[in-house]
């Protein structure tokens, strides 16, 4: 096999199955380096335009929950986008294309509506600044975390409990290290994400005990 057929078989490899995270990623990437290249004024108001904060949460939800998690600024935050793709590739190839936008999209828009709750009570009690209301808040690391909660039905048995620490122990310290909204959110999308990881274990089995039930029958007959 020549170089330029290893080469086309293995872009045939990392397509097939991660359509979705590869052009993501893509995406993500190019944004990020446009507005890493754009005047800093512009580039700052396109992210604050983006950012699910509470003023944009109420004045123009639906936009901003669906520009957020396409802005990365500034760009050195895109290291994250090769954990992701693997990630989300990992998924995609699991539960298909419309499984992990609906994983995604849930474990975003729940995590954004969780915090911005919490910014409002706190914001009511007095226990934070205004600023909060008004921060910037973008990036691909909700969904990022409600992928890797969502895994844990994926790894294999013998290495689950291995990988729940594991992803446990990363969730909890960037919490403690951030001590802000954004480390909560992410505590708050992997926990969605282990929901999500129950359903879809208990639909499983749900499906494999009756086929192992006729197998079972299929051999006794015999």
């Amino acid at each position: 096999m020549q170089v330029t057929d290893r080469i086309r078989h293995h872009a045939r490899e990392l397509w097939l199955g991660r359509d979705v995270a590869v052009c993501y990623g893509a995406a993500v990437v190019g944004i990020g380096v446009a507005l890493a290249i754009a005047p800093p004024e512009v580039a700052h108001r396109i992210v604050n335009h983006s950012s699910t904060n509470l003023v944009n949460l109420r004045e123009r939800p639906l936009s901003v929950l669906f520009a957020s998690p396409f802005v990365i600024y500034p760009i050195s935050g895109s290291w994250l986008v090769a954990p992701m793709v693997v990630a989300f590739g990992v998924l995609q190839r699991w539960l298909g294309r419309a499984g992990l936008i609906a994983v995604v999209v849930l474990g975003h828009v729940g995590a954004t509506l969780v915090v911005a709750t919490m910014q409002v009570t706190s914001l009511t009690r007095g226990l934070i600044d205004f600023d909060v209301a008004v921060g910037p808040d973008v990036g691909i690391s909700y969904g990022l975390a409600t992928v890797a909660g969502v895994l844990v039905a994926r790894v294999p048995r013998t290495w689950r409990r291995r990988y729940l620490l594991a992803s446990l122990a990363v969730v909890v310290g960037q919490g403690l290290v951030l001590r802000n909204f954004t480390g909560l959110g992410h505590v708050v999308a992997w926990v969605i994400g282990l929901a999500v990881a129950l359903l879809v274990a208990r639909g499983a089995r749900a499906v494999d005990q009756p086929v192992r039930q006729a197998g079972s029958l299929a051999a006794v007959e015999r």
